[in-house]
């Protein structure tokens, strides 16, 4: 009977070391992955982070990360240019903060619509509008569009 309890007690410890093993591999060499930018700048903003399943990525214009915000697996965000922070966060531990900027891009799109034109701010960044020969002028945020009556040269220009 004697030599039962010390079997098990055996046992036990080997269970506790492993486990005490694991958790120290997980705390000290499982440190979060990215697999992305790290102080580029990207003109495209249609960038991936790949979270794994129980990470997050926390995104923030400071590094102090107020007014953060939270990316998981399979999260879409569409940020204005500019330099943000960044670190991936699991249960256990997060990354270092790093940085990437997203340059600013100027695009303006004329479409014929039978009669009339649209004219479209296919930027990343709000424009001020003005046409040569039609007079327009006027403001134009990212992904915004005006009906505008004639084909014209237009410009836009960061605001």
């Amino acid at each position: 009977m004697k030599n039962k309890k010390n079997k098990t007690k055996i046992f036990v410890g080997i269970e506790i070391v492993l486990v005490l093993a694991i958790l120290f591999y997980l705390y000290f060499f499982a440190n979060p992955t990215a697999y992305v930018i790290s102080g580029e700048s990207i003109l495209d903003p249609d960038f991936v982070f790949e979270i794994e399943e129980d990470e997050e990525v926390w995104i923030s214009s400071n590094e102090e990360f107020t007014n953060s915000i939270i990316l998981k697996q399979d999260s879409e965000i569409q940020l204005p240019a500019g330099t943000y922070y960044w670190k991936i966060k699991n249960l256990l531990r997060e990354s270092e903060v790093q940085t990437f900027t997203i340059e600013s891009s100027v695009g303006l799109n004329l479409y014929n619509r039978g009669e009339n034109y649209e004219l479209e701010n296919s930027g990343n960044v709000d424009l001020e509008v003005s046409g040569e020969n039609s007079g327009i002028t006027g403001s134009l945020g990212v992904g915004d569009s005006i009906e505008v009556m004639e084909e014209d040269i237009y410009e836009g220009k960061q605001e």
